[in-house]
């Protein structure tokens, strides 16, 4: 048996999963220096995990490393 939701609950689950599929639509129509912007903004305003640059760690490689690579990567193509 599953687990029953009150309508409220299954209402805010309902608007999230409304509000993700639209940003999901809104980023997958930017064209790569818009999404690169996007990017830029958006880091500028969260920070990893608690990791600082060099650490051995999933997120400050994903974070410190891996994305900004990504993101020159697009904007040399734009």
């Amino acid at each position: 048996m599953a687990f029953k939701m009150t309508p409220e609950a299954q209402a805010r689950i309902d608007e999230h999963r409304a509000w993700a599929t639209q940003r999901r639509v809104e980023f997958a129509n930017l064209n790569n220096e818009s999404l690169v912007a996007s990017a830029k903004l958006y880091m500028a305003n969260m920070t990893p995990a608690q990791f600082a640059p060099g650490e051995p760690v999933y997120d400050a490689t994903m974070w410190h490393i891996i994305l900004p690579e990504l993101l020159r990567r697009l904007s040399d193509q734009a």
